[in-house]
């Protein structure tokens, strides 16, 4: 790839991120320069915990899991950061990674030094709000998921559903609502959904066969369809 694709492809990939897409061409070309293109297979370990904290990344494509290590040796997953998202924020602020990440499938990446960062921050102000509303974000996030872990484990499955073809839907076949009902794919295997939950995969394929039995939802390997929302909403309040 020529240099001049390159510089395009990264200036398209910061225009459709979530923290970046409204900066203007002369900010875009400024933090372009210091971006620094990863791609990783599935599987591949980002950072560690306890880590030195050197960079912040930005999701191009694929899917990477934020989590943590448990003293009982079990993991516990903070977060499923989609492409166009930030993530690793919390390294402008600290000096080591307060959790691991790793990737989910494929994935395009860009890794962006600290140090580099905090200099352009000095000269582009508007970069330092933004990336403080990230960090907004992400409390309310955490504090969103300690109150899920206070709830019963059919509340959280309620609650990740919903949401989750909520943010993966749309008005068409396999997408969101057709006839009253929602449908939509587990991203990630019954393992990996149990450490987002908080539980175990045993638990959590009991709740599973619970709402199947009880008609809430239709589950065929990774796809499920919602079938009764009203009943699903109700649970996600418990």
């Amino acid at each position: 790839m020529s240099a001049g694709i390159l510089t395009r492809v990264i200036d398209d990939d910061l225009r459709r991120s979530t923290l970046f897409g409204t900066l203007t061409d002369d900010q875009i070309g400024k933090l372009a320069a210091i971006c620094e293109p990863q791609s990783l297979p599935t599987g591949a370990r980002v950072f560690a915990q306890g880590d030195p904290a050197g960079a912040f990344y930005l999701l191009a494509s694929g899917a990477v899991k934020v989590f943590k290590l448990l003293r009982d040796g079990r993991t516990a997953t903070l977060r499923h950061v989609d492409a166009g998202e930030t993530f690793g924020e919390s390294v402008l602020f600290a000096d080591a990674y307060p959790s691991n990440v790793e990737t989910m499938e494929e994935c395009r990446l860009y890794r962006i030094p600290t140090t580099a960062f905090r200099a352009l921050v000095a000269d582009e102000p508007d970069l330092a709000l933004r990336i403080l509303g990230s960090m907004a974000r992400l409390l309310v996030m955490l504090n969103q998921r300690i109150e899920e872990l206070l709830l019963p484990v059919p509340a959280r499955l309620a609650r990740y559903l919903l949401d989750l073809c909520a943010r993966r839907g749309g008005p068409t076949t396999d997408g969101a609502a057709t006839g009253g009902t929602l449908v939509c794919y587990l991203p990630t295997s019954k393992r990996e959904l149990a450490a987002r939950l908080g539980t175990v995969p045993e638990t959590l394929s009991r709740t599973l066969a619970q709402l199947t039995r009880s008609g809430v939802i239709a589950l065929d390997e990774a796809r499920f369809e919602i079938l009764d929302v009203a009943a699903l909403e109700r649970m996600a309040q418990r």
